[in-house]
């Protein structure tokens, strides 16, 4: 348990957060995620925030138990950056696919109250327990006095499904009704119906190009798994492939179009045909199209490129141009959002801009040989790159 002191001052950092309508940031101990929202309910056991993803949608829900809590902030040039993106993600009309979050009773625990309605709309769940380091996620199958029971899935491995016993007080952080979660509580049904798919994994680097460009031609999902030490994969279609690089549209978590990435051939080192995890994106995507939110209204999905060209140079002379946002990867691994100016024949100044939306006025020298990957036309990197327009900085 904590001290008196620091659960008294978490409390009243919560309840003036509520009480003037704050935005604030809560930090959970021990893990690196912290959530971004505005306090819907505070009670005896923890709080429930309405919540927010880093482009400033509305994204669902978490509670938070007390005792998970390290510390509250509701004063910081972080949210103030925060509350900028959240007016533009608005001003954009940018679509929202979570339910209107309801406020809970603060009288009783919002833990069992949190549990209770998931289980009354099959809703799933994601759950971080004291005892686990891991995430778990699924449905709540049976609700009791001091526990319930919760079916726990595995997106990556449809056959791998447990039934766990959970006490309230063990779970810590529960996050609800988010976008992603939205998707996979309408869809699963119709996964779980569907037969698992058998992984079928390339990892014959001459083989590479031949099964890129049949990718292409079929306009099928894969997964390409990089070199680097990051554990990110990209999930998408082929858009454009030549000998030296592939261009994909990207599809992200919840089965939404995700913006383009340009990836040299020889940073691949696998690339997935078939999975279960692809076989539930695919689903996803389905649900997305006929719900017509596949693609967001600032998105542009159709864009073609021409596989003759060196597509680094061709996508680095456009950001420039047009003073475009984008990401960038470096053959070290390392990995940064920013804009491009100083393009010459072998290098170029990149501006990082950090997540505090502080800009590298400067600048660094890059070599273009140096990137192994470049992301751009993504959320993120659009609504970045508006409100740096607006700001007279681009």
């Amino acid at each position: 348990m904590k001290e008196g002191g620091e659960v008294d001052s978490i409390l009243y950092d919560l309840e003036f957060a509520k009480s003037d309508q704050r935005l604030a940031n809560v930090f959970p101990k021990a893990q690196e995620t912290f959530y971004t929202g505005f306090v819907n309910s505070i009670g005896a056991d923890g709080v429930i925030l309405n919540t927010f993803d880093d482009t400033g949608q509305a994204d669902g829900a978490v509670y938070i138990q007390f005792d998970a809590i390290d510390n509250v902030e509701y004063d910081s040039p972080d949210l103030d950056n925060m509350m900028e993106t959240i007016q533009i993600a608005e001003a954009d009309h940018l679509i929202t696919i979570t339910d209107q979050i309801p406020e809970f009773d603060q009288t009783s625990d919002l833990i069992k109250q949190v549990v209770e309605a998931a289980f009354n709309s099959r809703e799933f769940l994601v759950l971080t327990r004291s005892d686990l380091q891991n995430y778990q996620e699924g449905t709540v199958a049976a609700v009791r006095e001091n526990d319930f029971e919760m079916t726990l899935v595995d997106k990556f491995n449809l056959m791998h499904r447990v039934d766990a016993t959970i006490k309230y007080t063990e779970a810590e952080i529960v996050e609800f009704s988010g976008r992603e979660l939205a998707v996979e509580s309408a869809m699963w049904p119709k996964i779980a119906a569907q037969d698992p798919e058998s992984r079928l994994t390339i990892t014959d680097e001459s083989s590479f190009y031949k099964v890129l460009k049949t990718a292409e031609k079929k306009q099928t999902l894969i997964t390409i798994n990089d070199e680097t030490k990051s554990s990110n994969f990209f999930v998408g279609t082929v858009n454009s492939v030549n000998e030296e690089e592939v261009l994909c549209n990207l599809v992200d978590m919840a089965g939404q179009f995700g913006g383009y990435s340009l990836i040299r051939m020889d940073t691949i080192a696998s690339i997935t045909l078939t999975s279960d995890y692809l076989q539930v994106i695919n689903t996803f995507v389905q649900y997305q199209k006929e719900h017509q939110t596949f693609v967001q209204p600032v998105l542009n999905e159709e864009r073609l490129f021409d596989a003759t060209d060196d597509l680094f140079l061709a996508i680095i002379k456009q950001a420039e141009t047009f003073s475009r946002v984008l990401s960038i990867t470096l053959i070290t691994g390392a990995r940064e959002m920013g804009y491009i100016t100083e393009l010459g024949e072998e290098t170029f100044r990149f501006h990082v801009i950090d997540p505090d939306l502080y800009v590298d006025q400067t600048g660094v020298e890059v070599t273009i040989e140096d990137v192994d990957e470049l992301s751009f036309d993504f959320l993120n990197a659009v609504l970045l790159e508006n409100h740096l327009r607006d700001k007279g900085i681009l």
